[in-house]
């Protein structure tokens, strides 16, 4: 009885694949665009790295010690997240 069932449960499993690939199929991305968005996302990144650095260049003449703080801590976030981008996980 348990034989019969295991059969009927990998039979199951394997008539069920096809129908799994094919709707995961419609989700795949083309790699081309993908590296492009990331292209364009880094891009934005290395501006908004630029901004932050003037900002902070600023420093108390335009902006508190608290801000000051809270700028470079967004300037050290953007490079990490610049530097996840550029070498990998």
């Amino acid at each position: 009885m348990k034989r019969m069932l295991l059969v009927a449960m990998a039979v199951g499993l394997f008539g069920a694949m096809p129908v799994m690939a094919a709707e995961h199929g419609k989700m795949k991305m083309d790699h081309g665009e993908g590296v492009q968005q990331c292209a364009v996302q880094a891009e934005s990144i290395q501006e908004k790295i630029a901004r932050l650095k003037a900002e902070v260049a600023k420093g108390e003449k335009k902006y508190s010690a608290a801000q000051l703080k809270k700028l470079e801590q967004k300037l050290k976030e953007a490079n990490k997240l610049l530097d996840a981008l550029t070498t990998g996980p």
